[in-house]
């Protein structure tokens, strides 16, 4: 399959199950026919292969997941409502990690390069959980942490990003002798996911010094997170 037929037409018959055969080309015929109908040239559209490759590497309980979370209309206000957490905060990082489209590198490991793609981030398992959890108001106590600091890192994440800091460092790739080809944030080189609050350390700042060389003094994050805002204005402050 290609996407040298253009304009795209969409998709026909009804839609198949993620492990039916011509799934896939199924579902790349849509988002060529979407894509379209967003405005999107011919030269804006992925190609099948590195499209596909996207695709096989999500697992197929995270893209059925994913498809319904963008479908849904009250899960943002529901999520605010369990959580106490701004309605808009959650908004954003819904944008963020199920809808919006970002500039980003696909490695190839085996060559030890890089492509240069715009696209959505791959459908992750544990999001979608922690996701439909919240909304539903079903989080045990260490999930609702997790998914508090999952919405920390993202919605700094996506600040840093609209400000226009890349995802990643495009020049931050490279081999390490121990742990080989990737992307090795520097003081020099870092991204916006390098920049934000890990989810997954006690200190969601303590990764500062250690990979990015800059210290996290006076980066706090307050565990109902209110102070999001006032601290992604902080951040901004220091790069």
């Amino acid at each position: 399959m290609s996407n040298s037929d253009w304009p795209p037409q969409p998709p026909e018959g009804a839609k198949p199950n993620l492990n039916d055969r011509g799934a896939a080309e199924w579902r790349y015929q849509c988002y060529q026919y979407q894509q379209y109908q967003a405005g999107k040239q011919q030269g804006d559209i992925l190609p099948f292969e590195i499209w596909k490759k996207w695709y096989e590497e999500a697992e197929p309980a995270a893209i059925r997941q994913y498809e319904e979370i963008i479908a849904m209309t009250d899960d943002v206000s529901q999520i605010a409502k369990n959580l106490g957490i701004a309605e808009e905060q959650i908004r954003k990082v819904k944008e963020h990690i199920f809808i919006n489209e970002h500039e980003l590198k696909i490695p190839d490991y085996q060559a030890k390069t890089v492509i240069s793609v715009r696209c959505n981030f791959t459908p992750d398992t544990q999001i979608a959980d922690l996701w439909v959890k919240a909304k539903n108001g079903t989080l045990q106590p260490r999930e609702s942490l997790k998914f508090k600091r999952l919405i920390a890192h993202e919605y700094i994440e996506q600040g840093l990003m609209q400000q226009g800091l890349p995802y990643r460092s495009p020049t931050a790739w490279g081999d390490d002798p121990i742990s080989g080809f990737g992307n090795w944030p520097t003081p020099e080189h870092y991204g916006a996911h390098d920049l934000a609050p890990n989810p997954d350390r006690p200190n969601p700042f303590s990764h500062w010094d250690k990979i990015i060389g800059k210290s996290p003094e006076g980066l706090t994050l307050r565990d109902d997170l209110s102070n999001l805002d006032e601290l992604l204005q902080s951040i901004r402050e220091r790069i």
